[in-house]
């Protein structure tokens, strides 16, 4: 319920409402954890709020604020780490900040700020889609005025980027494909999509769109 700031839990088979969940103002992501029993939200205000479902009724676990403004928030999702991290992609400062994956602890918080892809030097970098590989221990999130898609270890200390793949500018909301390997992103002010290989770590493809394509996760 974004204007409200609140999160609705509805009953599945009743469709009777459950609780309302206080998670900050203008709620805009919610992400499910891998065994499903957490979702995690992120508020415009950069509020990360972790949600668990298992208590009755459903109620706040841990909150924490990484940023002023953000869009973005996910899980760590490869074997062996599922749901043991948790990254919020900021909007500003431009910067994105790993948590512990169940008490929000923060553990590092790093900067993202570089010129475009076309050279021209930014005061402004602002992290947009980020999604969770299930091939890697990776975190891969669009970088948006910069026009990079960023690849985060969260393997190595500090969790660090360790790649930035070209694309296109203005790089806003995406998701994988059906293999889980291209990871499909819309560059919305340039109408156009944007395919990245993330396994070879290229750019694949850009192809033109309608105006200002705004897909989500189900964009294959």
């Amino acid at each position: 319920l974004r204007d409200a700031g609140r999160v609705a839990i509805l009953d599945g088979d009743s469709h009777a409402l459950v609780t309302l969940i206080e998670t900050g103002f203008a709620v805009h992501i919610l992400r499910s954890s891998t065994t499903g029993r957490y979702f995690y939200a992120v508020g415009r205000d950069g509020r990360v709020t972790l949600i668990d479902l298992w208590t009755s009724p459903p109620s706040i676990a841990a909150t924490v604020q990484g940023c002023f403004d953000a869009r973005s928030v996910e899980s760590s999702r490869f074997a062996g780490y599922e749901d043991r991290l948790v990254v919020e992609g900021c909007y500003w400062p431009p910067q994105y900040v790993v948590f512990d994956g169940l008490t929000l602890e923060p553990r590092a918080v790093n900067p993202v700020l570089s010129p475009a892809i076309t050279g021209e030097p930014l005061d402004e970098v602002r992290v947009a889609s980020i999604v969770a590989s299930r091939e890697e221990p990776t975190w891969v999130m669009g970088l948006k005025e910069s026009g990079y898609v960023g690849i985060v270890d969260y393997r190595a200390e500090g969790f660090p980027m360790v790649a930035r793949i070209p694309a296109e500018r203005f790089l806003h909301d995406g998701g994988w494909d059906h293999t889980g390997r291209y990871f499909m992103v819309a560059a919305n002010a340039r109408n156009r999509m944007a395919i990245i290989d993330t396994r070879a770590r290229r750019l694949v493809s850009t192809f033109e769109t309608g105006v200002g394509p705004h897909p989500g996760r189900g964009v294959n």
